[in-house]
């Protein structure tokens, strides 16, 4: 098997997409011909975990290779540190070039006037996707007289049920991202440098706003029904029942005719998205660069999506929130695909680009080259860590700390110094509908063993240089 030398590294991540919503990670209604395409060109992860169910702390994961317990970014709010060494400034100092694209999410977002940090990127083009972030395609939105009614339409409609966003697909945020991705890989050809570009699209992210002609692919009659038993919400744990009395609270529709159309909408963004996607795969085509550059997919964290009568992300466990797609499609002449069935995070991100491209990654990453020097993918863990920490935003509240451990029989959440949890049999439900944390006590402290081992284990632990 080939291997490679210096290959350009193109990173493609959406905000908020679950593992089943592509047809390759089969699903019956999704239109995601440029994503399937990838996958069987490729190598398709089937167990691929976040790291925390947000944002900021997810990312920062991307390019630390640490756990949000080891690189800081607990919550969205809390800036990544600007001395935390990244992927992309290893990359640099390794003489690639490295740009970012579209969502970057390392530094708060909410009502920033200022551009956001670089984080050791030589190129950013920001667009964060929310439009109280006056960013750079905001800005380039409001210079052509769209950014008032696009913020108008976005306070009158709401995050929740979806809608149809009154916006030309040529001004849309995906096509900017897309045409500036396609600007810099036909810079990189024209100056034969090495890259690493990450594109970062805000969809499927709510609020599930799609553009003509994507909105019109899917009616909500022809949309599946989420997972949900009827009153499931009063055995769950508090935090997640919080999560549901708000939601519940504020959704106009919340029954099943108006979830399935919030479904509808979230698969017309991603068909967005996927066709984007063919956007660039062509620009890589048509510039040469296609034979030397490995192509990355995933997504921060997932959507619940109506299961278990919850949408978005947050203080959640279920699989809709933790589990999420993972694709590398190297150059066709490496033949390197499959499907790969162990448990992987995005804490192996860093560590498999830096040992892609030679390049010493983050020297406390705590993930692992998900490939070999020969490019056979490497035997992946048993298990996955998700995190979570909160409380209300300045306030003298103890913290909310849960750790949840997945593995191939069992799902178990830990809450520090709670009198609940949460432990899932994955082989007799798989929908994550009985809780039997009470009722197997035996399997809760296995588990909670067991998870106190992995921490342990996955410490980031540098190498000795000498005895003193």
């Amino acid at each position: 098997m080939p291997a490679l030398t210096r290959p350009n590294i193109l990173f493609i991540n959406t905000d908020q997409q679950r593992h089943d919503t592509l047809g390759c990670y089969g699903s019956p209604v999704a239109k995601t011909p440029h994503l399937d395409r990838l996958a069987a060109d490729g190598v398709r992860f089937t167990h691929c975990y976040t790291t925390n169910p947000v944002c900021m702390p997810a990312r920062a994961s991307y390019v630390t290779g640490q756990y949000p317990s080891h690189h800081g970014v607990w919550m969205n709010g809390v800036p990544l540190s600007r001395r935390a060494e990244t992927l992309q400034g290893a990359l640099g100092r390794g003489g690639y070039h490295t740009g970012l694209i579209g969502k970057i999410h390392l530094d708060n977002v909410w009502l920033r006037g200022e551009p956001h940090p670089e984080y050791d990127f030589q190129v950013l083009h920001e667009c964060e996707g929310d439009p109280y972030c006056k960013d750079e395609y905001f800005h380039w939105l409001d210079a052509q007289g769209l950014y008032e009614p696009y913020l108008k339409q976005f306070k009158r409609e709401g995050h929740r049920n979806g809608y149809v966003r009154d916006l030309p697909e040529a001004k849309h945020m995906n096509n900017w991202i897309a045409g500036l991705c396609e600007e810099y890989v036909q810079q990189r050809a024209a100056d034969g440098r090495p890259f690493f570009l990450s594109a970062g699209f805000f969809d499927p992210h709510h609020p599930f706003d799609p553009v003509e002609p994507y909105a019109s692919l899917f009616t909500p009659e022809e949309m599946p029904m989420p997972r949900y038993r009827e009153g499931e919400e009063a055995r769950m744990t508090p935090p997640a029942r919080g999560m549901y009395d708000a939601i519940h609270a504020y959704c106009q529709d919340p029954g099943p005719r108006g979830i399935r159309a919030t479904i509808a909408a979230y698969h017309a963004t991603i068909a967005h998205v996927d066709a984007m996607v063919g956007r660039l795969l062509a620009a890589l085509e048509e510039t040469g660069l296609a034979d030397n550059t490995v192509v990355i997919f995933t997504s921060d964290h997932g959507e619940m999506l109506g299961d278990h009568g919850l949408l978005w992300k947050g203080p959640l466990f279920y699989e809709g929130a933790v589990r999420v797609p993972l694709i590398y499609r190297f150059p066709a002449r490496c033949g390197v695909t499959g499907v790969q069935g162990g448990f992987v995070s995005h804490v192996d991100l860093a560590p498999t680009v830096a040992a892609l491209t030679g390049v010493p990654g983050p020297h406390l990453a705590q993930g692992q080259p998900l490939f070999s020097e020969t490019l056979e993918p490497q035997p992946t863990r048993d298990a996955a860590l998700v995190e979570w920490r909160e409380k209300r935003f300045q306030s003298d509240d103890p913290f909310t700390v849960a750790r949840c451990l997945v593995t191939e029989d069992w799902k178990y959440v830990h809450y520090h110094d709670r009198l609940y949890g949460e432990l899932y049999d994955r082989r007799d439900d798989p929908d994550e509908f009985d809780n039997r944390w009470a009722e197997r006590p035996d399997v809760a402290a296995e588990m909670q063993d067991r998870l106190l081992a992995f921490i342990l284990e996955n410490e980031p632990c540098p190498p000795r240089t000498d005895i003193f």
